[in-house]
Order: structure tokens, then C-alpha cells, then sequence
């Protein structure tokens, strides 16, 4: 940079916030000098490499008597090994329902995300419904993020239904405060609010929903890691046991697939977390997060029982029959497939089932179970029950990350 002073002059290097609001000295970038007297002179700037995958900027400012030069710098984020990172465009959710004939349960969701100048999520669009065509959209959300104020996130989220079921444009809004690191402190919405608490690695610790007015609403959520990887989490409830999630690393986590690649943390797709809060966890805003990423999910899905039958006639033998769905693992493997420079496409696990027909005969007797009644049916008991498998099948979760090209 080239000027000529007519009187001493100085220069400054401020920090333009980007994923968080920073105070104080810019590490990454140097003048060969910070002021002078009068007379031509050439500042030379050094940039240390920006391995973050963060884009960032700084502000030059100098200062002769009354004229003031602003010069805004932006450096690209590049990865560790010095490629551009990719920023994800969209994430697709697809639950393929093989239990039900008709595909009544199937589900599709989308994430599509828009960024600011800096790089940041601006705008997070989520569609819902049973395929991905638009004609069967259930809701449409906007999640709009506003950084204006540093050290705080403005949230506003805007969900139309397309089944008139629900009125358009109402607004939710929240806060996010974050600490100096540029992690969520708090969410705060209008009549309570979750605060968030870390460990001495930065990672996630506690999740702390107790300043509601409602007891039984009153949980809290403590996690733990081995080596920087989430092997815990212990979710305590007020009037109710803890309910313990616990792995070895190596049933977690058995290939170590680095999670150092994206912009966004698959992780908090898999993680049993509020939707008020699952996108801080998406955006890498809480902490530094587990170091790979999971390879186990834990769901374990009811069966549903004998339904209830009402008999009006007494003193007859009925042959019934049900079916119903075992499900033989509740622990499921997540598979992973990348691409050539290692960035996740898609992942995806298997719900196996077993579809069992239920067979037995109903005896009823004639006493009325409500006497007076007769539409409550008469008392009966069962006999000869067995059950036969019928099918062998397995529901699909998959997702599939599209990126900016």
C-alpha cells in the first residue's frame, strides 16, 4: 500500500466479526508499520494461512489529521490441508416406511442453507412431508439469523403449513448469546430460556432446561467424552429415573472418521436434541464438538400390542387374528460414503423388522363387563394363541449432503 502524508499518521487493524464477535489484537494479519511522520511511504501486509474453513476479515484504518483511509481485507478459509472448504448447500432426510404397504409414514425433509458475505448461515429453509414433492409439502420454515449485535445471535423462525391447518406467518423468535469463544451461552425465548455450559476442552457439557415454571417440564442433560469424543450422555428429569446413554469408544466410533471437514456437524443430526436447539448444534455453535463423527444410533421403537375388541353376543367362540412389527436391533449402525476429497455424501442406517401375524381364539362368556350396558360387550378370555413370522424387512434413514459447487 502506497500514500503520501502531509502530518503524522497512524494505522489500526480491528477484527470484522465473523463467527463471532472479537475484541482486541488481529493475530493473522501485520503492517510493516503502524505510523510516521509526513512524507510517501509503503506498508507491506503479511497474512498468516487461514485454516479454519472460515472466511475472515479485518478493518485497516489510518489516520492523517482529518482524512481517514478504511481498508476492509477478507481471507479465505482454506482446510488443514490447504484446500478451499466446501460449504453445504443443502441436507436431504429420507425415512423409507417398509412396514406399512400404503407408505403412509414415509418422511422427507430438507435443510437448504443461504450464507451472508462472511460466510455465515444467514437463512436455514426446512421442508417437511412424504416425498420430496413440493405438491405434498406438509409445513414449509424459514429460520432467519440476524449477527448484527456482537456476542448475540437474533433468531426468528416462520413455518407455514400448506394444508390450511395452521395459520400463515406467525414468528417465533429467540436470542442466542454467546461467550468469548463464539459459543452458545443461552437461547433465550419469550417466557424461558436453555443455558449451555462447556468443559475445559471447549466441548458441550451440560444442557441445562430448568428455568421453566413447570417442574415436570424441568430436565437437564449432561454429557461426557473420552479423548474428545462424546461416549455420554445422562438425561435427568425431575420425578423420573436418568436415562443413561454410554458406548466405548470403539462401538461408537470404530473407523474414527475425522469430523473436521464441514461447515456443519452431521452429528447433530443423529443426537437426540430439542428442535428449539438442534440447529446450534448443526451450526458448530456449541463448542468444539465430538472429534468424529458417530457411527452408532440409538432408537428403540414400541410394538404395538393386541387391540381391544368389544363382543355383543354371548356364549360364542371367535377365531381373531392381529399383526404386528418386532423390531431386532435397537442399536443401528451408521454407514458413511464420501467423496474423492473426503467430504461426507451421504449417511445412512437400518431399522431391521420382523412382521409377526398373531392367531387366536376369543371365548366369550355372559357376563356383561358393564352391567346395565350392553354396548360395553360381554367379559371374555383367550385361548390357543401362536404366532407366525410373515415378513422379514427393514425402514431406510438415509441423508444426503449437497454442497455449493
Amino acid at each position: 500500500m502506497k500514500f503520501t502524508a502531509t502530518e503524522a499518521w497512524t494505522a489500526t487493524i480491528t477484527e470484522v466479526a465473523t463467527t463471532k464477535a472479537a475484541a482486541g489484537r488481529v493475530d493473522w494479519v501485520e503492517l510493516s508499520a503502524y505510523s510516521g511522520g509526513a512524507g510517501e511511504f509503503t506498508l507491506t501486509m503479511t497474512l498468516q494461512p487461514n485454516l479454519t474453513g472460515q472466511s475472515r476479515e479485518a478493518e485497516i484504518r489510518i489516520v492523517c489529521g482529518d482524512t481517514t483511509i478504511v481498508i476492509v481485507i477478507e481471507q479465505k478459509g482454506t482446510t488443514q490441508d490447504g484446500t478451499l472448504q466446501k460449504m453445504i448447500r443443502k441436507v436431504i432426510y429420507e425415512y423409507t416406511d417398509n412396514e406399512d404397504e400404503y407408505k403412509s409414514s414415509n418422511e422427507y425433509k430438507s435443510y437448504e442453507f443461504k450464507y451472508n458475505s462472511l460466510g455465515r448461515i444467514a437463512e436455514c429453509v426446512r421442508k417437511n412431508g412424504p416425498d420430496a414433492s413440493e405438491a405434498n409439502l406438509k409445513y414449509t420454515e424459514t429460520i432467519a439469523f440476524d449477527y448484527t449485535i456482537a456476542n448475540e445471535i437474533r433468531i426468528q423462525n416462520r413455518r407455514i403449513y400448506h394444508d390450511g391447518t395452521s395459520s400463515d406467518g406467525e414468528i417465533e423468535k429467540s436470542t442466542v448469546m454467546l461467550n468469548e469463544q463464539g459459543f452458545a451461552t443461552r437461547i433465550t425465548f419469550p417466557v424461558d430460556y436453555v443455558g449451555f455450559e462447556y468443559n475445559a476442552d471447549n466441548r458441550l457439557s451440560k444442557i441445562d432446561n430448568t428455568n421453566t415454571k413447570d417442574d415436570y417440564d424441568k430436565f437437564w442433560i449432561t454429557l461426557g467424552y473420552t479423548d474428545g469424543l462424546l461416549t455420554k450422555t445422562v438425561y435427568h428429569e425431575n420425578y423420573h429415573e436418568d436415562e443413561v446413554w454410554e458406548y466405548t469408544v470403539d462401538e461408537l466410533y470404530p473407523n474414527r472418521y475425522a469430523n473436521d471437514k464441514l461447515n456443519i456437524d452431521p452429528n447433530g443430526f443423529l443426537l437426540d436434541i430439542d428442535d428449539d436447539y438442534q440447529m446450534l448444534y448443526i451450526m458448530r455453535l456449541f463448542g468444539n464438538g465430538s472429534k468424529c463423527y458417530l457411527e452408532k444410533i440409538d432408537y428403540e421403537m414400541d410394538s404395538e400390542g393386541r387391540p381391544e375388541s368389544i363382543y355383543t353376543t354371548p356364549n360364542e367362540t371367535v377365531h381373531e387374528n392381529y399383526t404386528y412389527i418386532k423390531y431386532t436391533e435397537t442399536v443401528h449402525p451408521v454407514v458413511y460414503a464420501f467423496d474423492n476429497n473426503g467430504y461426507v455424501t451421504t449417511m445412512s442406517w437400518n431399522e431391521p423388522f420382523k412382521k409377526i401375524r398373531v392367531d387366536y381364539d376369543v371365548i366369550v362368556g355372559n357376563t356383561l363387563k358393564r352391567p346395565g350396558y350392553p354396548e360395553y360387550g360381554y367379559e371374555y378370555t383367550t385361548t390357543n394363541e401362536r404366532e407366525t413370522e410373515v415378513e422379514t424387512n427393514k425402514n431406510i434413514i438415509k441423508y444426503s449432503f449437497i454442497y455449493n459447487k
